[in-house]
């Protein structure tokens, strides 16, 4: 396949998609770097776990609040392979269909990671404040406002997640990835919509539930939510498969 000079194969601009990765990997390193400078002043043993109601349940050493920040730095670093494999798979595609399809996977992964990153990263954020706030014998968590923000930063989450689910190809990586799913790009396609909608109800509700709910509530009913458009999809996948299997068959 012969292509003009310049035309990026995967449909995007290589400058916007550098770009979105440094952004990606400078917001990783400076929670990194923030949460180092915050352990410097913490004593060997911090509160490590908390329930619903942003209680301490657990106390362990300081040096798990580097686990998020050091997987969110790999995971940034680590998506270069997965960018160079769908950029290279779309280079040696020989239909257009499947030219597209790694086109908007590699979209689609290039904006999940930096907004996950993100978004991640403002959850360990309030993480290191409350961890703060615990060692003086108090907990932004359990207060009303710490349990709201916590909550709506992983309500926002998912309807990052959900509005993404939509816009994959068929692919083995990124997407509601179940064998049901993946039988024909039909299955993936109607899957992926109705397990982003389920993911957008789940967000939209626990941000809402956190509003009005009584305190120590928002992040139980938001858990619930959750599991719950988890079950609803998966169900709806395999009826899905069962009518495509059906209409393949008669």
């Amino acid at each position: 396949h012969i292509r003009p000079a310049g035309i990026d194969p995967l449909g995007g601009t290589v400058r916007r998609e550098e770009s979105m990765k440094q952004l990606t990997r400078m917001i990783a390193a400076l929670c990194l770097f923030v949460t180092l400078l915050v352990l410097r002043e913490l004593p060997a043993e911090i509160p490590a776990h908390y329930d619903f109601a942003g209680n301490v349940t657990r106390y362990g050493s300081k040096y798990e609040l580097l686990i998020l920040p050091v997987i969110l730095l790999l995971v940034s670093f680590g998506s270069r392979f997965l960018r160079l494999h769908l950029r290279r798979k779309a280079e040696q595609a020989e239909s257009d269909k499947e030219r597209q399809a790694a086109a908007a996977n590699a979209k689609v992964l290039g904006v999940v990671i930096f907004s996950q990153t993100l978004i991640l990263s403002c959850i360990q954020g309030v993480l290191l404040y409350n961890t703060v706030f615990a060692l003086r014998g108090e907990s932004f968590l359990s207060t009303f406002a710490g349990e709201k923000l916590l909550t709506v930063l992983c309500g926002a989450l998912l309807l990052l997640l959900g509005n993404i689910l939509p816009k994959c190809r068929r692919n083995g990586m990124v997407g509601f990835r179940l064998s049901w799913t993946k039988y024909n790009d039909i299955t993936w396609q109607k899957s992926n919509r109705f397990a982003g909608r389920m993911l957008v109800a789940a967000g939209a509700l626990g941000i809402v539930s956190t509003v009005f709910a009584p305190k120590g509530y928002g992040m139980f009913l938001l858990s619930i939510y959750i599991m719950a458009a988890i079950v609803i999809s998966t169900v709806r996948a395999w009826q899905v498969y069962r009518e495509e299997k059906a209409k393949e068959q008669s």
